[in-house]
């Protein structure tokens, strides 16, 4: 059973350029609440900065306008003051030499300038003086943008970078993973069997450092595939000759008057002799396909290949075999591995399946040769099938082999730009190789001849 701790430390699906646009969207989405809420205080701070001037504008006209007034002119000067200022809720007090002389009387007595009284009758208030005068004016409530205009702020902002992000992240991604992206080109592009170029340097550290890695554990693994390949054809070569001479001994000694017994023993060495000389002929195919020897590419007409190896087969195998052509299969490539691929898949078929029909089909679609060969054996489980295109390896069926045709076919395949796969069908085995069809080359472009 997984911990929660493995379960949330899951790293999530996606693609690289998905997480770093999503990284740039949330980047984007993050600056623009910052810049919102600095917008906000700065715009908060320029509401008091207003206020502070309208509170002291209005303070240093009733501390000019007073001056000289006594009596009722001071009275009624105040009482007009008061009905147009109340209105808008703001209160003020005149003062003379310290003394209260008109005004609101509550209103407390601040110093020179704007300052705030806090509390539960939190006021802002400037003060104007004037030679004996004074004059306070203060505002009932704080200044304030208010909830509403912050909240409006703040998430205009947050809309306005979440969508300049979307719109961009997806580009910035591109850009800032360009080079890897182009390196994975390069890799899922090249040939299994050649040399793999992955590019010059450009100038991202981290980028730059992957590909010299890369290039390192390609170089050792083409090092390490060359060993095996020319071990594999050296090997090859040095059991051909012996093995030669063993089954032409085995036979001569087959023509000897022997008992049964020594008779039935000696057909039995000469088939596994049999096996031991296909595995070598095999092993060369796959060293020479490996080794990206150059092929042939001329134009090969796959019905007649297929009806070349109708033409070997046994009397019991023509009674199982079914052939259908349904268009030109005419592809490019070497005839002679060609050959190797269509008869080992048949070969298959009727080694694996030693009863039911064996129904091979070529047809042509979509700019591809389709050869299907199926069978109506046993069938493979879904679980073995990926790994029978590698070379030695085998299902769990009780057939002998040595586990290199399917690799065969795959390796020839790859070599002619085409692939080998399993069809999925609801008995037996199908297998599918698909090669690109024949197209004629175009021609050297002839160049004209330079008058003199």
């Amino acid at each position: 059973m997984r911990s929660r701790s493995t379960e949330a430390t899951k790293p999530l699906p996606g693609t690289l350029v998905g997480r770093v646009a999503g990284v740039a969207v949330l980047a984007a989405v993050v600056g623009g609440l910052c810049a919102a809420l600095v917008a906000v205080a700065l715009a908060e701070i320029e509401v008091w900065r207003a206020e502070d001037r309208r509170l002291g504008d209005e303070a240093a006209e009733i501390a000019a306008e007073i001056q000289g007034l006594e009596g009722a002119a001071l009275v009624a000067l105040v009482e007009e003051e008061r009905q147009e200022l109340e209105p808008a809720g703001i209160r003020f007090s005149v003062h003379r030499d310290g003394a209260f002389m008109g005004g609101d009387p509550q209103l407390p007595i601040f110093e020179v300038g704007c300052s705030t009284q806090r509390g539960p009758h939190a006021m802002r208030a400037c003060v104007a003086t004037q030679g004996r005068w004074s004059c306070v004016v203060a505002a009932d409530e704080l200044p304030t943008l208010g909830l509403g205009m912050m909240g409006a702020i703040v998430l205009g902002a947050v809309v306005i970078a979440a969508l300049i992000g979307a719109l961009a992240s997806r580009w910035l991604a591109g850009w800032a993973v360009g080079p890897l992206m182009r390196l994975e080109d390069r890799l899922g592009d090249a040939p299994m069997d050649e040399a793999v170029e992955l590019g010059v340097d450009e100038g991202v550290r981290e980028i730059d450092a992957l590909r010299r890695t890369l290039r390192a554990l390609l170089d050792r693994r083409a090092e390490a595939l060359r060993a095996a390949r020319l071990f594999a054809a050296g090997a090859a070569h040095e059991l051909r000759t012996p093995l030669t001479s063993l089954s032409g001994e085995l036979e001569l000694l087959a023509e000897e008057p022997l008992p049964e017994a020594a008779l039935t023993r000696i057909a039995g060495l000469r088939a596994v002799t049999a096996r031991i000389g296909k595995l070598v002929e095999r092993l060369l195919v796959l060293a020479r396909v490996g080794a990206s020897v150059a092929m042939r590419h001329d134009a090969v007409e796959l019905s007649e290949v297929i009806e070349g190896i109708e033409s070997r087969l046994s009397d019991e195998e023509r009674l199982r075999w079914r052939f259908t052509l349904g268009s030109a299969s005419t592809v490019r490539g070497d005839e002679s591995l060609l050959t190797v691929l269509c008869e080992n898949l048949v070969q298959n078929a009727f080694h694996y399946a030693p009863s039911g029909l064996v129904c091979v089909a070529l047809v042509e679609t979509s700019g591809r040769v389709v050869f299907d060969v199926v069978d109506e054996g046993p069938g493979i489980p879904m679980a073995e099938r990926s790994r029978l295109f590698e070379p030695f390896q085998r299902g769990v069926s009780a057939v002998p082999g040595e586990g290199l045709g399917l690799a065969l076919v795959a390796q020839i395949a790859r070599a002619h730009g085409g692939e080998a796969s399993f069809v999925a069908s609801a008995r037996g085995t199908h297998v599918r190789v698909t090669l690109p069809c024949w197209a004629p080359r175009a021609p050297a472009p002839v160049s004209e001849p330079t008058p003199r």
